[in-house]
């Protein structure tokens, strides 16, 4: 017995012992139940044992009995006993506890009896034993079917999947029976209480699953049964009103419904009931009846399970059969449509004898339930998905066979479809072409075409040997003609019959049943087109069809012979011969078969081709081959025909050797022929012509001699035969001017090509010339050019005798003879004679002779012999040759030449004969030559008379005394003529130089530029003289004699002398120039007018100011009457200028008016010129409406300026007298300067100056409103005056009254130009401002919100009770009117302000409330204080803390949202977080989050109406207010989170900001969202942004995925626009990268906040979007290729960008798709291309950069060999440079080549090698050869460089630098260098820059010693120590080396 401890803490100990005895033998237990309950006393158990005992007595009775071993009874065996001792713990517990230990226990039976016993709920034991148990039938009954929990019951039965097929049919049958309509009835009546009801007819768990599969009778009654129940129940079912438990339930029993025929679909599947207890797979149906059952049915297309698919067709047709193309098209191509023939449509006729398609048979595995009915399922399932959206997502184009009912034209669609994609992606023609016969058998139309073009393919694919990456697609956009080419492509010459009769002719017949007569027409075409180049295969078609054939490919007799002429002609070989005669043998003869017209005609053509062939074969035989089509071509041309003959002969006479006279003979005979036969339109005679052409030209004398017998020699020959060889018959000769055309043209042609004089040709012609007896004019005229050549070359002329003929100018010749000769002008008699035989200038011999003696007097005046010239000159003269007075003008002016009789004659011949442009130079230069002839009589004459010094004393005299008059107009000329200067200053210049400056007849031309005004100069300041006093034109100038008749004039004092008559007047530099001009201009005749304008301008412009009246006549006398404006202008502004203006303009107008003689002083000119002025302008103005001339109009305006200027001066006059500062000038010249001049006279407080503005303003017609606008403007801003002085003048100046009339106006102006001068705070003039504005009536233009009356009314309450309010910046839209009150609000003013609050508008347009100016006053109270409420301003936390209170104190007069905002201000604000502690802040957020509370539950409390509460202050609005404080609370609280103060305590200031920007975003979405996307834009890694995220209070939803994605797409934005606002003004790319290392490192450290798979989707679209530039784009990409490794499709767009980046800036038309740059072949492709299209240098350039943005080549094929890309673009670089640029394409060559050394472009050694073979290959690119080859490393290259340099022979810039030297030292080949010639240069730069270059000359030295050269190295030696060169001995270098190294 257990021995038991005492009681202890509520339980005690027990010591137990269980004693066992082994078992005698195994036993099996039942059931897994029974071994877990331990329970061995089962009942099969007790059946056995009774048993055993009973036969045991029996045995033992036998036994007994007979004592047989037999019936003996078993040995005993020992017994094994187990004692287990257990210590047992015995508390005291609850039965739930107990209940639930016996459960864990499994001890289910004791565990039933505590839940019986306490009342306990069994369902869990039933559970546990449901779950520990398999599913069976007998689990479902003993455990399921006891539990009374629906929803657990149903989840079991939807969710659990048995082992076996017959359990999970149970299990769903039995969920079924617990979702009927019973239990949807008594959820509805709330009589379930959760329970699992079942049927009330039906139980479970006494009737077995297997009864319900009774016979046919019993199961037809009890369905009649069930159905009329189920009417009646469903009568009771209300389906839109369901409560949410029976939608639930329903929903689970249609989840069982699609189970349940899953599964029997699962069974047919299997292959029947007894198949699937064998085969079923729980996984699988697990998955399979969750499955899309549009998936299911795509899967089983694509594994090619028909039969599968065709069960789910039949038994889910409702579901699939709408998608049924779509399903068929995911079979796999490659898949034989044999196999599924039976899934596919068919046709048929129905009962109209439309074609439609045959429904598929679809079966049901039951009845509908009731739940599957449409009213229940639109309440279960509102927005039913689309099961199949993925199927056509996939390929769009199969959505137009979603259909339920497809029609026979969809039908035949989808085959066409499907046929074209199973070619398209298996390139297996056979299955296509099984499914178009397939379709074709099920009645499908229009397949006919598909199925002739899958025949075809499959003929070209599997038999023809055709191209295996033929398309249907490629084949269906051919023509038929080239399906048949590509047909016979690849069948040989033993094969075609064979082929055509295999593969063509039912080709054609294809053809030919889609399109009557095509076949004919393909069959024609295609022989024709293989006829072109070859005969033979036509020919073997041709043979095939003769007329004896059994079986014809062309069996129409017509037919044959169209295309066997048509063949023939067509073909271009001229080797054909044989071939045509051939398939002329093919051809039927006439008078076979039937003849028709059309037979007749082919005949006649055939017998026209059979003499084509003979002519063919006469051509043939004389060795020139010509196609038939050019003998039918050129039958009726006589050109070609001619020329046929002619190439006929020549080549006869080209042969070599040389053919015989016989030859000759026979091949005229054939030219007869064929022109007899076919070339009938040549005359024979033209035959005869075009054989002795050939003859004459075939450069044989035999020849020569025998043409000569087939011409008439002379024009007195007879007629006669030519001679008896040929051939017996008697031939006509050529005629005689036939035959000297054609001696002509043979002598010209030997002529031509012979090199020289003794060249045969030359012999040959003379030959030919001399053939003609009579020698015409014609053969003299080349007889002579032939002898020309003897004396050209005499004068040793080089020169081809075909240049002499081409020579046009025959002349220039003659110039080569003279010009090579420097003697030739002394031999004139032959160079005439040479001109004779050249025939120079024609038949003109005068002509010829000039031109000679010209050329040859020229040459004598060039080499100086002038008597020789002299003499030419004559001859010329004499001969009258007019174009000879160029060099007689030049002799003439010869001053070298001192017989001035003979260059006067001659230059009097050369003025007689000189164009009319050089007269006047030859006048000149013969008055000079007539001058000296005249001064050399008058020095002769001096000298005899002794008395040249009188004469220059008497002018140094002359010039003394007109020194002091003439000093002015010296000065002006010094400027002007230099020339005339220095015969002034010097006067003992010699006559020569005098006449010479004298006849520079232009220097007044060139002084004219002087009267202009150069570089900003006026006329006033370039001339002296003129009078300073009267400049500015105050007074009159006249003539000092005309002083008197003047009141007050002005007169030159200087002008007033009266010396003796020797006196000469003064005389005006522009009088002077004026005379000259006029002079010349009568000189030239009036050729060369003078223009006077500009002069006259000067003088007038120089006596204004001296006499007017003769600048008035000066200014009369103008060309045109305008041009005096240029004078007027530069005048000074005077009364008297601007008069003297009105009066030229009214004398002009008068007298046009009434015009004058000329030769008659008219009365005009002596009228008073003020009534004149008068008169003129008063006509005008009273006849306004007249219509002037144009001319007088322009006058009449002019007239009109200057009256107007003239009165505008006398105004500007008054007002300079007013001493404000007034220009007159601009006053009268400038209207807009006027017109604000006046308006600015009326900015006054002077009564006098004011009373001026207006009578101004009424002058100049300028509106009193403005000058009263202007003034009240003036009183507001500038006047000084206080408001009440504003006022005052206001009202006395009645301004008022004018302005109302335009109050729109005036409040623009008031607003412009008033109110932003007024102070804000300046009360009292904002409110008479706005009194005016209310006066004058401007409520209505007003647009702003308050009116000025309403200002008027606010700002004088406020004025009273706000001093220093800004009133401006209140009544501001664009600013806050609450910030505007905060400073002037108190205790004492807040509520009167308040009250007037809801006229003041809000900047969103409202008005404000009381509310929110209480708020403002509290916030202000609440850190300032307040001298009535809180008198001292808080400074510590419990100071603060009651400062709130105070303020708690007035929320009942707060709206919630101003509470929201004056606690934010408190808790929320910069100020708040600088001077409270979170906890101050936190404790004020928890007092208002009470205080508003009770504000609310008060406001609940009064029960009143919600419509009497404002919206403002409604329940509504509280409960807002509790959530946003409550929400500030819990942000409070996370300031305190340790993330958040790691960022605060951080010594980062960036973190810091971080921390205080959480600290005031109260935890807001959008605000955290800020600034978690600023973090992640400043690169702070994830985990940041995680745990702030974390920190973050409330239901944020933010991920740091999501925040990532924001930032980047603002930096796609940024990239996108431009902009880079988006990154605060950083750059998109840098903060991208920052974002990418941020990813980066998160993902390294195996974090999985967001990964580079992210990263790429987001940007993908931004680097794929072609409209955005391309540099970001790839700048984009080569960020995250740093980062992460690209997909191949990301690594293949960055290609594609920098590909497209340097074709757009060089090949900008080349439109570049992806495609072009995916692989390695095309982009090599792309690259010849390119290549090709390439010839300038900025090509080469961007191909480099092309290449280098490519991944380097990797064929093997390609890199090692001439087409690797760089060796290329070198050969290209090359070829294409100009020949200039060599030298620098060579050393780009090779910078190339450097920039590839450290990349991944690297070219390997043979490339280097092909490069530098290019370079040693172009002239002068040694030099970068040998670089490239030294700087390659590669032995081989550095040996080929080192025999390169051993060739060289001389070292110069084109093969040796310091670069080049510099890579040979570090390749270390000095010593190898040695025996070259570079050896020297390259010591003496290892001497001059070893330092530098870091090389080790001892060691060089060393080397040089080692390999012998020990002279060299001691040499080395001596230069590097610095040895003197004198001690550089062979003995000094040996002994050194041997102590140095």
């Amino acid at each position: 017995s257990p021995q038991v401890t005492a009681a202890h803490d509520g339980g005690f100990l027990s010591l137990e012992c269980e004693i066992k005895l082994a078992q005698k033998r195994p036993r099996l237990e039942s059931s897994q139940t029974e071994e877990e309950e331990g329970d061995e006393d089962s009942d099969s158990d007790d059946e056995s044992s009774a048993k055993a005992r009973y036969f045991g007595y029996v045995k033992q009775g036998l036994y007994y009995v007979t004592e047989m071993e037999r019936f003996a009874p078993p040995r005993k065996r020992p017994r094994t006993i187990t004692k287990n001792y257990r210590l047992v713990s015995l508390r005291s517990t609850t039965p739930e506890e107990l209940y639930q230990r016996k459960i864990d226990n499994e001890e289910y039976g004791e565990a039933l009896s505590l839940a019986k016993a306490y009342g306990l709920d069994s369902d869990l034991v039933y559970q546990r034993q449901w779950r520990k148990s398999t599913v069976s039938i007998a689990s479902i009954q003993d455990y399921l079917s006891k539990i009374k929990k629906r929803s657990w019951v149903l989840h079991e039965c939807v969710e659990r999947v048995p082992e076996n097929v017959d359990a999970a049919k149970e299990l769903l049958q039995y969920g079924l029976k617990g979702t009927d309509l019973e239990a949807l009835i008594a959820i509805g009546n709330g009589e379930d209480g959760g329970r699992f009801i079942m049927p009330g007819d039906i139980d479970i768990e006494e009737v077995p699953y297997e009864d319900f599969l009774s016979p046919t009778e019993e199961l037809q009654r009890k369905k009649e049964v069930e159905a009329k129940k189920r009417q009646e129940l469903l009568k009771k079912v209300d389906f839109s009103s369901l409560t949410l438990e029976q939608k639930e339930l329903c929903r689970s029993r249609l989840k069982l419904l699609c189970y349940l025929d899953r599964l029997a679909t699962y069974e047919e599947i299997l292959g029947g009931p007894h198949a699937a207890e064998q085969r079923y797979n729980a996984e699988f149906f697990k998955r399979f009846r969750n499955q899309n059952i549009v998936l299911s049915a795509r899967t089983y297309a694509r594994e090619s399970n028909v039969q599968a698919l065709e069960i789910l067709f039949t038994y889910h047709g409702s579901e699939l059969l709408q998608h049924y193309l779509a399903i068929l098209s995911s079979f796999p191509e490659t898949t034989s449509p044999h196999e599924y023939m039976n899934l596919l449509p068919e046709a048929c006729n129905d009962e109209d004898g439309n074609l439609v398609m045959i429904p598929w048979n679809e079966q049901r595995h039951r009845d509908r339930d009731w739940c599957e009915e449409p009213e229940c399922r639109a309440i279960l399932e509102p927005n039913p998905n689309d099961e199949a959206e993925f199927l056509y997502q996939e390929n769009p184009g199969l959505l137009k066979y979603q259909t339920a009912e497809l029609s026979v034209e969809l039908l035949t669609d989808w085959y066409l479809k499907r046929a074209e994609d199973i070619d398209s992606f298996s390139r297996q023609v056979d299955c296509a072409l099984s499914l178009v016969r397939l379709g074709k058998e099920r009645k499908i139309p229009g397949l006919e075409l598909l199925c002739d073009d899958l025949v075809t393919l499959e003929t070209l694919v599997y038999e023809a040997a055709c191209d295996l990456t033929l398309t249907l697609k490629d084949l269906q956009q051919m023509k038929n003609i080239d399906k048949l080419r590509l047909l016979m492509k690849n069948s040989s010459k033993e094969r075609y019959v064979k082929d055509a009769y295999q593969w063509m002719v039912p080709f054609l017949h294809r053809c030919e049943s889609q399109e009557a007569g095509s076949a004919n027409a393909l069959l024609r075409e295609y022989l024709i087109t293989l006829s072109k180049e070859d005969l033979s295969f036509p020919l073997q078609i041709f043979q095939q069809s003769k007329p004896n054939c059994q079986q014809k490919i062309i069996g129409d007799h017509d037919q044959l012979m169209s295309i066997a002429l048509e063949c023939i002609y067509t073909c271009e070989r001229d080797n054909q011969l044989s071939l045509c005669y051939d398939v002329l043998e093919c051809l039927p003869q006439r008078g076979f078969g039937a003849e028709t017209n059309l037979t007749k005609i082919l005949h006649d053509k055939v017998d026209q081709l059979e003499k084509h062939l003979s002519v063919a074969e006469n051509l043939e035989k004389n060795g020139l081959q010509k196609p038939i089509s050019f003998v039918r071509n050129s039958q009726t041309n006589r050109e070609e025909a001619h020329q046929l003959m002619v190439k006929l002969t020549r080549h006869t006479g080209r042969k070599n050797p040389p053919v015989s006279e016989n030859h000759w003979k026979g091949l005229l005979q054939d030219l007869l022929d064929m022109q007899n036969i076919v070339y009938t339109c040549l005359e024979q005679d033209a035959c005869y012509q075009i054989f002795t052409e050939s003859l004459l030209c075939s450069s044989r004398l035999e020849n020569i001699r025998l043409a000569g017998q087939m011409m008439h020699c002379s024009a007195v020959s007879q007629d006669t035969p030519v001679s008896v060889a040929f051939r017996g018959k008697a031939h006509s000769k050529v005629s005689y001017t036939k035959s000297i055309e054609l001696v002509l043209a043979a002598a010209r042609e030997y002529f031509n090509s012979s090199t020289s004089l003794t060249d045969n040709c030359m012999h040959l012609a003379r030959c030919c010339l001399q053939l003609i007896s009579d020698c015409p004019p014609i053969i003299q005229e080349e007889l002579d050019l032939i002898s020309a050549l003897s004396q050209l070359e005499e004068f040793e002329v080089k020169i081809l005798p075909l240049q002499v003929r081409l020579r046009s100018d025959r002349l220039t010749l003659i110039e080569e003879c003279i010009s090579q000769c420097p003697t030739a002008y002394k031999q004139s008699t032959k160079l005439l004679g040479l001109a004779d035989l050249l025939r120079v200038s024609g038949d003109d011999c005068v002509k010829r002779k000039g031109q000679v003696l010209t050329l040859l007097a020229e040459q004598a005046l060039q080499w100086l012999d002038y008597k020789t010239c002299n003499i030419h000159c004559q001859e010329l003269m004499a001969a009258g040759y007019r174009d000879g007075w160029q060099v007689c003008s030049q002799l003439g002016q010869c001053e070298s030449y001192q017989d001035l009789g003979t260059r006067q004659e001659l230059t009097a011949f050369a003025l007689t004969h000189c164009p009319p442009g050089v007269i006047q130079s030859l006048l000149a230069a013969s008055s000079s030559l007539q001058t000296q002839i005249l001064y050399q009589a008058v020095n002769y004459q001096i000298g005899s008379n002794n008395c040249g010094t009188g004469l220059e004393a008497k002018d140094s005299q002359q010039a003394d005394a007109k020194a002091s008059s003439t000093r002015q107009s010296a000065d002006l000329l010094h400027r002007t003529t230099a020339k005339t200067i220095e015969v002034l200053s010097n006067p003992s210049m010699t006559t020569k130089a005098v006449l010479h400056a004298v006849s520079d007849s232009q220097w007044w031309k060139k002084s004219v530029s002087y009267l202009r005004p150069l570089h900003g100069q006026g006329l006033g300041s370039a001339l002296k003289g003129m009078a300073g006093e009267n400049a500015d034109m105050e007074k009159q100038g006249c003539s000092p004699f005309y002083e008197n008749l003047l009141d007050n004039p002005y007169t030159n004092k200087s002008e007033v002398t009266y010396t003796s008559y020797e006196h000469s007047p003064l005389e005006n530099f522009a009088e002077v120039l004026l005379r000259t001009g006029k002079l010349a201009e009568t000189k030239s005749e009036g050729q060369n007018v003078f223009p006077t304008t500009e002069v006259l301008l000067q003088l007038a412009s120089d006596a204004l100011p001296e006499d007017t009246t003769l600048a008035l006549a000066y200014l009369l006398s103008l060309p045109q009457v305008l041009d005096a404006n240029k004078c007027f202008e530069k005048q000074t502004h005077s009364a008297l200028s601007l008069q003297l203006a009105s009066y030229y303009y009214a004398l002009q107008i008068y007298a046009r008016l009434s015009p004058c003689f000329k030769n008659k002083c008219h009365t005009l000119y002596r009228a008073d010129p003020k009534e004149l002025i008068k008169l003129v302008t008063k006509h005008v103005s009273e006849n306004t409406t007249a219509t002037w001339p144009e001319d007088l109009e322009k006058l009449i305006e002019q007239l009109q300026i200057y009256n107007e200027r003239l009165t505008d001066f006398t105004q500007a006059q008054i007002l300079q007298g007013l001493g404000r500062g007034v220009d007159v000038q601009r006053f009268s010249a400038d209207s807009q300067y006027k017109r604000e001049t006046i308006l600015g006279l009326a900015e006054t407080l002077e009564e006098n100056v004011y009373k001026i503005s207006l009578s101004l303003a009424q002058r100049y017609n300028i509106l009193l409103w403005e000058v009263y606008m202007t003034h009240l403007e003036f009183l507001f801003t500038d006047s000084g005056l206080s408001t009440k002085d504003i006022e005052s003048r206001m009202e006395a100046l009645c301004l008022l009254e004018t302005l109302k009339k335009n109050p729109e106006m005036f409040l623009e102006h008031m607003t412009k130009y008033v109110y932003p001068t007024i102070e804000g705070t300046d009360l009292l003039r904002l409110l008479y401002y706005f009194s005016l504005l209310e006066s004058c009536g401007c409520s209505d233009f007003a647009q702003n919100t308050i009116k000025p009356d309403t200002h008027v009314r606010l700002l004088k309450k406020l004025k009273v009770v706000a001093t220093g309010l800004n009133y401006r910046k209140l009544t501001d839209e664009d600013s806050n009117p609450l910030e505007a009150l905060q400073p002037v609000l108190t205790s004492q003013n807040v509520l009167s302000i308040s009250k007037l609050a809801s006229r003041l508008p809000n900047k969103d347009g409202s008005m404000l409330s009381a509310s929110s100016v209480h708020a403002v006053w509290l916030g202000k109270l609440f850190w300032n204080g307040d001298p009535q409420v809180l008198k001292k301003q808080p400074q510590c936390e419990p100071e603060y803390l009651h400062a709130y209170d105070t303020c708690a104190k007035y929320f009942e007069r707060l709206f919630p949202a101003d509470i929201i905002v004056l606690i934010d201000g408190m808790t929320f604000s910069p100020e708040a977080t600088n001077l409270l502690t979170v906890e101050t802040r936190l404790e004020i957020t928890k007092r208002a989050l009470k205080a508003v509370k009770q504000i609310s539950d008060k406001l609940k409390k009064k029960n009143m109406d919600e419509s009497s509460h404002l919206a403002e202050n409604s329940p509504g609005s509280f409960d807002e207010a509790l959530n946003h404080l409550q929400q500030s609370v819990a942000h409070l609280e996370t300031l305190s989170h340790s993330f958040i103060l790691s960022l605060k305590n951080s010594d980062q200031e960036l973190l810091q900001k971080y921390s205080h920007v959480y600290d005031l975003s109260r935890s807001e979405i959008e605000k955290v969202h800020e600034l978690a996307v600023t973090m992640s834009t400043d690169g702070q890694p994830l985990d940041y942004i995680q745990q702030l995220l974390q920190a973050a209070t409330g239901p944020l939803d933010i991920s740091p995925k999501a925040v990532v994605q924001d930032a980047v797409q603002r930096i796609v934005s940024a990239l996108s626009t431009n902009d880079t606002a988006l990154t605060n003004g950083r750059d998109p790319l840098q903060v991208l990268e920052g974002i990418v290392i941020a990813v980066h490192s998160n993902v390294q450290n195996r974090g999985s906040l967001v990964s580079s798979d992210d990263l790429l989707a987001w940007l993908r679209p931004f680097c794929g979007d072609a409209s955005l530039p391309v540099k970001p784009r790839i700048k984009v990409l080569q960020i995250l290729e740093q980062a992460f490794h690209l997909s191949d499709q990301d690594s293949k767009l960055l290609v594609f960008f920098r590909s497209q980046a340097v074709l757009k800036s060089c090949w900008p038309h080349k439109q570049l798709e992806i495609g072009d740059i995916e692989n390695e072949e095309k982009r090599y492709q792309l690259f010849v291309e390119l290549l090709s299209s390439s010839s300038k240098w900025e090509e080469m350039q961007h191909l480099i950069l092309l290449l280098q943005a490519w991944p380097p080549v990797a064929s093997q094929a390609i890199l090692n060999s001439l087409e690797n890309p760089w060796v290329k673009l070198a050969s290209a670089i090359l070829s294409h440079c100009a020949a200039g640029m060599k030298g620098d394409m060579g050393n780009e060559v090779l910078n190339m080549c450097r920039s590839l050394y450290n990349t991944k472009h690297k070219m390997p050694v043979q490339c280097i090698r092909h490069i530098s073979s290019l370079l040693q290959e172009q002239h002068l690119l040694q030099l970068p050869a040998l670089k490239l080859m030294v700087e390659s490393k590669d032995e081989q290259l550095q040996t080929l460089t080192l025999e390169q340099i051993s060739h060289i022979n001389k070292v110069d810039d084109f093969n040796c630098d310091a670069e080049l030297l510099a890579l040979l030292l570090d390749a270390n080949l000095v010593v190898k260098c040695v025996p070259t010639i570079f050896y020297p240069h390259l010591i003496n730069h290892l001497l001059a820059n070893h330092e530098q270059g870091d090389w080790n000359v001892e060691a060089i030295a060393k080397h040089m010693q080692e390999a012998g050269y020990v002279a060299e190295s001691g040499s080395l030696m001596l230069s590097y120590r610095g040895i003197h060169p004198a001690q550089f001995t062979f003995n000094t270098a040996l002994s050194v080396i041997k102590r140095w190294i």
